[in-house]
């Protein structure tokens, strides 16, 4: 599909869920066996769910800054806030904090975005506190809760997600923004070296969190350019989704067979001349782009 093509194509609509605004909404996750999307908003350590479609958003408050989760199997969480790792029981719960001793070291790493690959492994990566360059890796953790240091040399960690062989896995980097593509061993949760998948030096935003749908393609938010956007596995751009904020942060699909685009957004970082333009800004969207999503796999610890 060439750019002209992309301009004739109708978007679908995008439209609000519920009145919530988060200072910066991250992380959706949808819940099948209950109907719902989970997400953070991350400043005010808060863990809202919503059951869809006309449920009420309830919301948790969390003793720490949280980062990104996954579901774990039998019920339950593993959560990774910036400065640690816990296992949830079904009601969110700690039950036990996952040793990180003499790999991570939180003087000089906050972790952020995570995911579960379809052997049940939790990878999260990692950004430098003062964001400096470089300073971020990316982590596993193993069902018997291990935890190893996988890749180095990152400095904003965003979005990972799988393609559905499982011999692709793409990683974003917001700073200065890239989305890395490394050959990927399902069997033994081992990566091959880094590659560019996308280079945004000369595209619009950032990539911030994305997924994979059951086609292979991968959906990215473009932090700052206002979009979603689809690129295929070769990275050619087939889509582009206009968010009606500048700021989406996350996506991730859901619904009735993961048809459903949930977006996340955020208004942190608008000055009060932005915030008053983009009164949306921090708000759920949601759309029917025509693609279905691949059902996330829980944690296996």
């Amino acid at each position: 599909m060439t750019n002209s093509d992309i301009a004739k194509t109708t978007p679908p609509d995008v439209v609000r869920i519920g009145e919530d605004i988060c200072e910066l909404g991250e992380s959706p996750m949808w819940a099948p066996g209950e109907a719902a999307l989970y997400w953070f908003d991350v400043p005010p350590r808060r863990l809202l769910r919503r059951v869809l479609p006309d449920g009420e958003t309830v919301v948790t408050q969390l003793e720490k800054v949280p980062a990104s989760f996954g579901w774990r199997e039998g019920g339950g969480m593993i959560f990774a806030f910036r400065n640690g790792l816990v296992l949830t029981d079904a009601t969110g719960a700690v039950e036990r904090e996952i040793s990180c001793e003499g790999v991570v070291d939180f003087a000089t790493q906050r972790f952020n975005d995570g995911a579960v690959d379809r052997r049940g492994r939790f990878w999260v990566g990692g950004f430098h506190p003062k964001v400096d360059p470089g300073g971020g890796g990316l982590f596993r953790v193993d069902p018997d809760l291990t935890v190893r240091k996988m890749d180095s040399g990152v400095t904003m960690s965003n979005g990972i997600a799988w393609s559905p062989d499982d011999r692709t896995m793409y990683f974003a980097d917001s700073r200065p923004g890239c989305v890395w593509r490394y050959d990927f061993d399902v069997g033994t949760g081992e990566i091959g070296p880094r590659g560019v998948f996308l280079d945004y030096a000369d595209r619009p935003g950032r990539p911030d969190g994305l997924t994979v749908d059951s086609e292979g393609f991968v959906w990215i938010a473009e932090v700052t350019a206002g979009r979603v956007s689809r690129y295929d596995p070769q990275g050619r751009l087939e889509r582009v989704i206009a968010v009606p904020v500048s700021k989406p942060t996350s996506v991730i699909f859901g619904g009735d067979g993961l048809r459903t685009l949930f977006i996340t957004t955020m208004n942190l970082g608008l000055s009060a001349a932005e915030r008053t333009t983009e009164p949306l800004a921090g708000a759920l969207f949601a759309c029917a782009p025509g693609a279905t999503g691949l059902p996330e796999t829980a944690f296996a610890g």
